[in-house]
């Protein structure tokens, strides 16, 4: 099933839940830097912490509902199906925001194997 976004704004948080989610688990490290540095992002025009929660709960059901996964982890051709339809919604200027806080945001709880092949895949994807 391929997977198209609607707004910019669902398109960034995708990539983004992809990383967060490639360790099978969503850690507070990584709820910290996507609620207090990606949502101060300008195109999501600093939510309230609600509003943005509700967002990233909007894009991860559409994610699981969407892309192909095993056992909630989603397959390479998943993933790839994510990055082209990110890559076409997303500016070039969104698209090396993206690549940049991704690498942050696997960064945040001390990133390992497949976060850090992940946002390689990411960083070439959407060059």
């Amino acid at each position: 099933m391929a997977i198209e976004f609607k707004k910019d704004t669902e398109a960034f948080l995708a990539v983004l839940a992809l990383v967060a989610g490639a360790d099978s688990s969503g850690s507070l490290e990584e709820r910290d830097f996507l609620f207090n540095k990606v949502k101060s992002v300008a195109i999501f025009g600093n939510p309230a912490p609600a509003d943005f929660s509700r967002l990233l709960g909007s894009v991860n059901d559409t994610l699981y509902t969407n892309v192909p996964n095993a056992d909630g982890e989603f397959t390479a051709a998943g993933i790839d199906s994510v990055l082209a339809a990110a890559k076409q919604a997303l500016s070039a200027d969104l698209r090396r925001a993206v690549v940049q806080l991704a690498g942050e945001l696997s960064a945040a709880d001390g990133a390992d194997e497949r976060e850090g092949a992940l946002v390689e895949k990411i960083r070439k994807a959407l060059a």
